[in-house]
């Protein structure tokens, strides 16, 4: 079977009972070898960054790949400034390779994929979903792409912003909520830190969003919730618009009916999806969330702690001997369908790294095990409440 949605294609040719009888089995022994095991997740994928390196800057996106690409270098260099690997020379080689690898337009591209496929405007891969993830390497580096993001100026245009948020589809929520994501923490980057005259639309755009919130689940769904499937698609539009939000400090209303929704998401293994096997997108959709709206309602009793514990213990069974991780446990996957950003079955890849080792870090930030390397930009990697100047 293969599926291509929001621009991931899993390959799962063992994904049936006989895969998830064996993945509950070896999930069951991790359980009892993690309690006794005093073991960091973050020096195993320190290691597997650090062996993925193809050059300064360059990175393979797993070790079936033999081409580093745009998408690889940056998950790569993500990973490394989250774990202070990088020189300043490192640094300024990767705001280079930004530079030559952006248009007029301010999207980024690269040679090795279909131009045809990359800017087709797919919302889960592609030249505009890469953008939120260039801005968080950017502000790490504290850069300044070399080229405004002028492909945002429609936007600029309240009347085409409205319109274009009314065209969307709001029952197909993860898809569409990938796309306002990836327009939203465009322009509030482009606000922040390029001086672009985005202040308007941005705020058109979250005034539109706090207004489309069904009360009756307190996140982005039209229509009812009939079965976990809905669910499950409904938490997983909020992880992509509650961002947008949080980094400009917005009220949220009836976010304790919306927490109450991503906790009857998550599965009795601990992960975001209908049964065991949750992917690295299923399982931050689910839990970024859960800690978000706990952090906005204030309700943090034993019953959200427990559940970020078990979230915790299932991303860290998808991590691999190697120091990576796997996007999702006995599934081949191939990025935006491209063979440059593939991996065999319970392969390690960069993405599924860099997601999974944000999630941990969000959840240990939430449970405040450690200091956070999480830093004040929009998107993926903004901070917890508590963290934001």
């Amino acid at each position: 079977m293969k599926s291509l949605k929001y621009g991931i294609n899993i390959i799962s040719h063992i994904c049936g009972f006989p895969a998830r009888e064996r993945i509950k089995r070896n999930y069951c022994g991790f359980l009892k070898r993690h309690e006794l095991s005093g073991y960091d997740f973050r020096e195993g994928v320190k290691k597997y960054v650090s062996e993925m390196k193809a050059g300064t800057a360059r990175y393979l996106f797993s070790k079936s790949c033999n081409v580093p690409t745009i998408y690889s270098n940056v998950y790569g260099f993500l990973i490394s400034e989250m774990y202070s690997l990088n020189d300043n020379e490192e640094r300024k080689a990767f705001g280079e390779y930004l530079d030559r690898h952006q248009r007029g337009d301010g999207l980024f591209f690269d040679g090795c994929y279909d131009s045809r496929c990359f800017f087709c405007g797919t919302g889960g891969w592609g030249a505009q979903h890469l953008v939120p993830h260039i801005t968080v390497a950017c502000d790490r580096i504290r850069k300044i792409p070399r080229h405004e993001f002028k492909y945002l100026l429609p936007y600029m245009n309240k009347d085409y912003l409205i319109k274009w948020l009314d065209s969307l589809d709001y029952r197909n929520i993860w898809a569409s909520s990938n796309h306002i994501m990836n327009i939203g923490v465009a322009m509030q980057f482009a606000r922040d830190r390029m001086g672009m005259p985005f202040a308007e639309a941005v705020y058109a755009m979250e005034d539109y969003l706090v207004k489309k919130i069904n009360k009756k689940y307190g996140m982005w769904y039209e229509g009812e919730v009939h079965n976990q499937a809905q669910r499950n698609e409904m938490v997983r539009g909020a992880y992509h618009i509650l961002p947008l939000l949080y980094y400009d400090k917005w009220d949220i209303p009836y976010a304790d009916t919306a927490l109450e929704q991503v906790l009857a998401a998550q599965n009795r293994w601990g992960g975001f999806d209908a049964d065991i096997g949750s992917s690295a997108c299923q399982d931050i959709d689910g839990v970024d969330p859960l800690i978000r709206y706990s952090m906005i309602t204030g309700i943090r009793d034993e019953r959200i702690i427990s559940r970020v514990r078990k979230a915790k213990k299932w991303i860290l069974f998808n991590q691999n001997e190697d120091g990576g991780f796997v996007f999702q446990r006995s599934r081949e996957f191939k990025y935006g369908g491209q063979s440059t950003l593939a991996s065999r079955a319970d392969e390690s890849n960069l993405f599924a790294a860099w997601f999974r080792s944000l999630s941990l870090e969000i959840i240990d930030s939430f449970l405040k095990n450690r200091n956070s390397v999480l830093i004040h930009t929009p998107g993926y990697e903004c901070p917890l409440q508590h963290e934001i100047p």
